[in-house]
C-alpha cells in the first residue's frame, strides 16, 4: 500500500517537473526586425492583453512596439480606444510577411476600426512615422527574435 502511494506521488512529481521544464524552455518573442530596424516589443497574447493593446500606455520610443499574437489567422482589427499617441500598424501573415498597413493613426480616430482585407496572424504597432522613415512596404518580411 505504501509503495503504491509512493509510486503514484513519484509519477505525479515527474509529470509536474516535465511540464514545468517544457514551459520554462518556451522562448518569448522579445524583438521584431523590420527592414533592418529592431523593435523591442511587448507581446499581447491573452484576450485581455489583445483587447487593451496600447490603451493608456505611455508613448513608445522609436525602437519600441507592441506585437499582437493571435491563435489563428483571421481578419484581426484594431481601434484607438483610450490611446494617447498616434501609431503605425503592420498586419503580418503566418509567413511573416506584411500584408497590410496603416500609417499615423490618430487617437481621435476612435471609434473607427482598422482592418486588413486579408487574414493575418500578427499585428505590430510601432511609433507613428516609422513606416515612412524605414520605407516599409507591403510584402516586406519581418523576423522575430526570441529570448535566449
Amino acid at each position: 500500500m505504501f509503495s503504491r502511494k509512493l509510486l503514484t506521488i513519484s509519477v505525479l512529481l515527474l509529470v509536474f517537473v516535465a511540464i514545468f521544464l517544457f514551459f520554462s524552455q518556451q522562448k518569448e518573442i522579445k524583438e521584431v526586425i523590420v527592414r533592418d530596424k529592431t523593435f523591442s516589443v511587448e507581446v499581447a497574447r491573452t484576450r485581455t492583453e489583445l483587447e487593451r493593446g496600447l490603451s493608456l500606455h505611455i508613448p513608445l520610443l522609436n525602437d519600441q512596439g507592441m506585437l499582437f499574437v493571435f491563435t489563428k489567422e483571421d481578419f484581426h482589427d484594431i481601434w484607438m480606444k483610450d490611446m494617447l499617441f498616434p501609431i503605425d500598424v503592420l498586419w503580418i501573415d503566418s509567413n511573416l510577411r506584411i500584408i497590410y498597413m496603416e500609417k499615423s493613426i490618430l487617437p481621435d480616430s476612435y471609434p473607427k476600426i482598422f482592418s486588413p482585407e486579408t487574414k493575418n496572424l500578427y499585428v505590430l504597432e510601432i511609433p507613428s512615422g516609422q513606416v515612412d522613415f524605414l520605407n516599409i512596404k507591403i510584402g516586406d518580411k519581418v523576423k522575430f527574435v526570441k529570448s535566449s
